[in-house]
Formats: C-alpha cells, structure tokens, sequence
C-alpha cells in the first residue's frame, strides 16, 4: 500500500486561501456605495461534517469487500484457511485493485491541486474503501480480531492526537513542518520504490509478509512511519484552523476532509500491520 502524502492537500490549500471575502468593488448609484456580496467562508464544522461523510462512505464500500472474502474463506479441521469460493474472492481482489489505483491516482493529484471537488473526495475514498476491505478480512481469517483492534486504535491515536493539539500540548511551527514534510516525502518515496520493485517480483525487505516474522528493520519502518502518521495530523489540524480562521473558501473544506480521511485510512493500514507484526512473532 502506497504512503499517504495527504498534507499536500492541505499545504496548497493555506496558498490559495485569501483574507478579504468580498467579491467586488463597492458600487451604486449616484455615488452611493452598495457593499458586493460576501463569499462564503469555511468554518471547522464544515470539514468535521465532510469528513464524517467520507469516512462513512470509506466503511460501506469496505463492507462490501470485506463480506466477499470472508465469505470466500474458511478453515479446515487443521486450522489451515482456504478458498471455497474464488469467484468472489477473485472479484474482490479485482475491486481492490481498481480501488488502490484510483486511489493513488488521486492521492498523486493532490499533490499538485488540492481535492475541492466532492467527487474526487468520495471516488477516493470508495477507491481506499474497497481496498481496506478485502485486505482486512484476509489479516481477519490469519488472526481474529485484529481488525476491530486495528479500528479502536486509529480512534484512540487519533483522539489523543486531536486533544494534544487541542489543549496546545503539541504546536506546529516552521521546524515541525520540515521534519513531517520531509519524512513524508521520504516515506512515499521508499514506498513507491517498494511497490515498483514489487511489481517485478522483487522484495526488498522492508515490509514483512503476513504471517511472516518481521525483523528489527521492518519493526523500526514499521513503527517510525505509523509515528509519522499520528504526527502528521497536527500539520493538518493546525492547517485546518488557519484556513478557517483566516476565511479560506467554502469549498477547500473537502480538502481538509480529505486530507483527514486520508490520514485516517494511512493510520489504520499501518496499525494493522504493526498488529500483524506482533501476531507473527
């Protein structure tokens, strides 16, 4: 699964934002000055409700895989798990694929624009939807349980993340964006690499195999970058209320949804296999 550089979204979204919110001069008649329309703004609420939508929409598609994999699986006498049903089996890995590149597809895109338009917000997370998943309900069939750990932990991190920031306990400042930007691009990068070579049957060894027993290397990746995606959410919190405070256009409210749901679905694959890490050895 490709990192999530989802603070993109976010970086050129605080560009484009302006302070003034009318959308024209003064006019009218005889020299009496009639004040333009004002723009509407977007406010904190408007990202959480957008947000709330996307990760919805994240969980019903990922239902949809989930169901067909675990239906497509069950265990032997012997403890060993095997495919009953590859038909579903196989059109979940198809949906998966299809979801992982659309997925990328996007998350590449906001590097360059920021996600504004609803559409793109929720093709994305239907994409990640089908994706998580699939995948899910196959670390489901090796180690019961782990995902719903996998989920309360991404909620857990994620609200003690939210109330650092909240309760000023950790701030953003010029030094932290470096840090974060940088070990992001560095991650998606050593991912990217990863899943090219992987293409040619090549593994480098940075990530262990499910159900293999990971070594000091793949615990210390394994753990540095779920580190950076918990960290990360103070760029994006700080981000969020800067442009909200300081009247950035309604519509960039998707991007800080966005960038959000993004996160989130980056935190919980990364969790997941550092639950997985802990199954295996």
């Amino acid at each position: 699964m490709a990192m999530q550089s989802r603070n993109s979204s976010l970086r050129n979204m605080v560009k484009t934002q302006y302070n003034q919110q009318h959308m024209g001069a003064a006019y009218g008649p005889y020299g009496q000055m009639t004040q333009a329309p004002q723009a509407e703004t977007m406010r904190i609420d408007d990202v959480i409700v957008r947000t709330v939508a996307l990760v919805a929409a994240t969980f019903v598609a990922a239902i949809l895989t989930y169901s067909m994999v675990a239906d497509a699986f069950t265990t032997t006498a012997l403890g060993e798990t095997v495919i009953t049903d590859q038909s579903a089996f196989n059109t979940a890995m198809t949906l998966g694929t299809i979801g992982m590149v659309v997925g990328l597809g996007i998350m590449i895109f906001s590097m360059f624009k920021p996600v504004t338009n609803p559409f793109v917000a929720f093709a994305y997370a239907i994409g990640q939807g089908l994706l998580l998943g699939g995948v899910s309900a196959f670390f489901e069939t090796l180690w019961p349980g782990i995902v719903v750990n996998a989920l309360l932990a991404t909620i857990l991190v994620f609200g003690a993340m939210l109330a650092l920031y909240k309760f000023r306990i950790l701030k953003n400042s010029p030094m932290f964006t470096k840090v974060i930007v940088g070990a992001g691009i560095g991650i998606f990068a050593l991912t990217m690499i990863n899943l090219v070579v992987g293409m040619f049957g090549m593994d480098l060894g940075l990530f262990a195999a499910p159900g293999e027993s990971a070594s000091a290397l793949q615990w210390i990746i394994a753990i540095g970058i779920t580190l950076w995606a918990a960290f990360s959410f103070i760029l994006d919190f700080d981000m969020i209320e800067y442009s909200a405070n300081n009247g950035a256009p309604k519509k960039y409210a998707w991007a800080g949804a966005f960038g959000l749901t993004a996160g989130l679905i980056f935190l919980y694959w990364n969790l997941l296999r550092l639950l997985s890490y802990f199954q295996s050895n």
